[in-house]
């Protein structure tokens, strides 16, 4: 597997993956991103991306704003993290952070695992979420009603 540093060459077939999830927008705490605007780290396997993880520096933080792998247990998202990591520390940041929701049960037990805290829960969040960008279901995985958003961090 390859780790890379997302280029604007990257950018339409990660544009592609994004919109197979119903719209190219990506939302955490209120605001909208397009992936074109994000730094990323992509994971190949025989010249198809099987990770992505974007992420967005501003005032000495880092926040992750997608993490996705299409292979399970294989360590992906935690050596894109430990890349965004990295890329934070050379930043300056002095902390990493991300938004999931309430649904997202493996997420939550994937982010606790790898020494992400419970910084912040924002009760109803995702009825605003919703307003920017309508395709986020109302029920989410093991059919938990998507409300929710819970924001993670682990201090650098």
């Amino acid at each position: 597997m390859e780790y890379i540093q997302k280029t604007v060459k990257d950018n339409e077939a990660v544009s592609k993956i994004i919109k197979g999830w119903g719209s190219d927008i990506l939302v955490s705490r209120g605001k909208t991103y397009k992936t074109e605007d994000l730094d990323g780290i992509l994971t190949y396997k025989k010249n198809k991306i099987i990770g992505l993880g974007l992420y967005y520096i501003k005032n000495n933080e880092c926040e992750i704003v997608l993490l996705e792998t299409f292979i399970q247990k294989k360590g992906i998202g935690t050596q894109i993290i430990e890349k965004i990591k990295e890329i934070a520390q050379i930043n300056n940041c002095k902390r990493l952070w991300l938004i999931t929701s309430n649904d997202n049960i493996d997420a939550i037990k994937f982010y606790q695992r790898r020494g992400f805290n419970i910084a912040n829960f924002y009760k109803n969040a995702m009825d605003k979420s919703r307003e920017l960008k309508p395709s986020i279901p109302l029920i989410g995985d093991y059919e938990i009603p998507i409300k929710d958003e819970l924001e993670f961090e682990i201090k650098i």
